[in-house]
């Protein structure tokens, strides 16, 4: 005749078989906003970089603040545009021109 199963093994079978039972779906609490900052430099114009910073941000980022500059030796053809965004429901958009829209 088998020996009884000890108490302790039981009582890991148990754990074991519970660990397997389905758990009840929690609730996935919204993304937390996020904000950041991109920052490019075109040879071609100050256009081209912020359209290019833009297309950087994450889908559904709001533009809050744009800044463009000529950078570099008197002379050269380099311009800088800094671009923030932010994911928040209250981010408030710049009131400079969005150079190009969201893509679909």
């Amino acid at each position: 005749m088998p020996s009884p199963l000890p108490l302790a093994h039981v009582a890991a079978l148990l754990c074991a078989a519970a660990v397997g039972l389905p758990l009840q779906a929690a609730e996935t609490p919204a993304e937390a906003p996020m904000r950041g900052v991109v920052e490019l430099i075109s040879p071609i114009s100050p256009v081209d970089a912020c359209n290019r910073a833009q297309g950087q941000r994450p889908n559904g980022a709001v533009v809050t603040a744009m800044h463009h500059e000529r950078v570099g030796e008197p002379g050269e053809r380099l311009f800088n545009c800094r671009v923030s965004w932010s994911t928040a429901e209250d981010a408030q958009p710049t009131r400079r021109p969005i150079l190009f829209g969201p893509t679909p």
